[in-house]
């Protein structure tokens, strides 16, 4: 876990949008905006924002969370299945707020969180560790497409990271590590299938997979904007980014307009003073 870098990318979040879907807000859009879809409250919006940077900050586990927002949600009479207008079409939509969904969000938001700062780790010391490996689960619900990355070894710059960085889709579980030279020139990693129900199970060797695999998109119609958007295979809609990528690029376009500001008021008040060009 990356608190202090997870924790960056939460508070960079700070802007609260109301939507009625999920596709309003697009994959590295959510790195500047928070929102939940078909939560139109924004004082619901801020508390259940304020309270996931609590749990990444360490001060409320998930079982403690989703407790205190259930109880908001019931207070303010949003528990359960609530009826709602979309404002862009006019037609009416129930959404539900249950056990299950508070888990969806807590998880994605987390998740998301945490793989910002890790890329800002990973990224920070390629010098020293400069590959990537991609680590799924090995259990009956893991995604086929995303087992198949499973062991793949890639620099860090690679291009594959650009839209495979995990999670790649809605309750995805996999993750990545980053190598030293010396780890990927050993050309293998190990585990203990089957150590659950047996401590004497053999330790297996597995082979890195060293070749990037061509990355296949379909196209993906947001039914919100009409928008067509390419997505890679195997990633679903609107995961298909790095999120620490996104924050960075959102940082350097921050910086980059408060030195245009700054350079444009420079610019008047020379102006002012009787200086031209």
């Amino acid at each position: 876990m990356l608190p202090e870098q997870a924790l960056a990318w939460l508070v960079g979040r700070g802007q609260l949008t109301a939507t009625f879907n999920w596709q309003d807000v697009w994959q590295d859009e959510h790195g500047q905006q928070f929102t939940i879809s078909r939560l139109t409250r924004l004082d619901l919006l801020q508390f259940i924002y304020d309270t996931i940077v609590q749990s990444v900050e360490g001060d409320l586990s998930r079982t403690d969370w989703m407790r205190d927002v259930e109880r908001a949600l019931t207070d303010a009479g949003w528990w359960g299945t609530t009826s709602m207008t979309d404002p862009q079409t006019g037609d009416t939509a129930e959404t539900t707020f249950n056990a299950s969904r508070l888990r969806l969000i807590y998880d994605t938001n987390t998740r998301m969180a945490y793989s910002a700062g890790q890329w800002e780790r990973i990224d920070t010391n390629k010098r020293t560790h400069p590959y990537v490996r991609y680590i799924s689960k090995h259990d009956e619900r893991v995604r086929a497409s995303h087992l198949a990355w499973d062991g793949l070894v890639l620099p860090v710059d690679d291009d594959f990271w650009k839209t495979h960085w995990p999670p790649n889709g809605w309750r995805c579980r996999c993750r990545v590590v980053s190598l030293s030279k010396r780890e990927y020139d050993r050309g293998y990693w190990e585990d203990r299938p089957g150590a659950e129900t047996d401590v004497n199970a053999p330790i297996v060797r597995h082979a890195f997979n060293t070749v990037a695999p061509a990355v296949v998109t379909t196209e993906y119609v947001n039914p919100r904007t009409g928008e067509v958007q390419a997505v890679p295979v195997g990633i679903d809609p609107g995961f298909g980014y790095n999120a620490g990528q996104a924050r960075r690029a959102a940082l350097d376009r921050l910086q980059q307009d408060r030195v245009n500001r700054a350079s444009g008021g420079l610019g008047r008040a020379a102006q002012d003073d009787g200086f031209t060009p």
